[in-house]
């Protein structure tokens, strides 16, 4: 069998299985190894972050099509105005929002440290590249526009999201990982509300993955200064009602955000204008047996 034909007539599914392998190979290596948190651990978790990326560039190269096109939409800045400011201001409305609802849940407020918010920009540019932001190359570059023109952009978004939860498992079990203290529903839902919430903002600038590589590298930067981990120890003792309420809040936030979203553009195409779908950065048509189906 001839694999590139193979990953072009199964694009999306081929996208997942790459983007999977590679980035549960590090995981594997480091539960392997037991590795202690780190430089060298959160080195090895970031390279291996970069799955997305190595999946989608996979697919792209394998379908004939233009990489550097592809690369180009994370340098696409020419958009309005009003989209930088949302990428780059509602993470924090968003925590804004969650500290407000997890204080009407009986959470205490304790805000603290803000003099660190000088670092904020340096924190934001490194998640940018190697915490988070790469991803959305894969993610919204690549896997929304590929399922989109086939379910709209709402059910896509959620295809998308349960994807790219799905990715991160490995971590809620991987000694030193974030996530290990995370409740794992209230997680997946952050996940897939964040996802309609980056698709929104892909299709209304044109396919920018710079801006959605912001808003994703903004969300995970601004967490650190949730007051809710001002009062998550007590006596260096976890709380866990306020873990899970400082989550849920989060959640409460992020989902009231898609309604309105929803309700403003529909679920069709999260935007007012074309958005982004397949052929993208001239791929080369399936062979004629794959014609006979839509690609997966």
């Amino acid at each position: 069998m001839d694999v590139r034909n193979w990953i072009s007539e199964h694009r999306f599914v081929s996208f997942v299985l790459v983007t999977y392998a590679f980035t549960w190979t590090f995981h594997a290596a480091l539960f392997r190894l037991d590795m202690p948190q780190s430089w060298t651990f959160s080195t090895l978790v970031g390279i291996g972050a970069y799955g997305p990326v190595v999946g989608a560039a996979v697919v792209v190269w394998a379908s004939g099509g233009d990489l550097r096109g592809w690369v180009m939409q994370a340098f696409r800045w020419r958009v309005s105005p009003v989209w930088w400011a949302v990428a780059l201001l509602l993470p924090a409305g968003i925590i804004v929002g969650a500290t407000g609802v997890f204080v009407l849940l009986g959470g205490d407020l304790v805000v603290t440290g803000l003099e660190t918010l000088v670092a904020y920009p340096f924190l934001l540019l490194y998640v940018l590249v190697i915490g988070g932001g790469q991803e959305e190359l894969g993610w919204r570059g690549f896997a929304q526009p590929h399922l989109q023109e086939r379910y709209g952009a709402f059910t896509a978004a959620l295809g998308v999201g349960l994807v790219w939860a799905g990715w991160h498992a490995p971590l809620f079990i991987l000694p030193g990982a974030t996530q290990g203290g995370f409740d794992a529903a209230l997680y997946v839902g952050g996940i897939l509300t964040e996802s309609v919430i980056l698709a929104w903002l892909y299709n209304n600038t044109g396919g920018s993955v710079l801006l959605a590589g912001l808003f994703h590298a903004g969300n995970n930067v601004a967490m650190n200064w949730y007051p809710v981990n001002n009062v998550l120890f007590v006596d260096g003792i976890r709380d866990e009602w306020v873990a899970s309420t400082g989550q849920l809040a989060a959640f409460v936030v992020l989902a009231l955000l898609v309604v309105a979203i929803v309700a403003a553009y529909g679920t069709r195409r999260l935007s007012r204008h074309p958005v982004p779908t397949p052929p993208l950065w001239g791929e080369s048509p399936a062979p004629a047996t794959a014609r006979e189906h839509p690609p997966d």
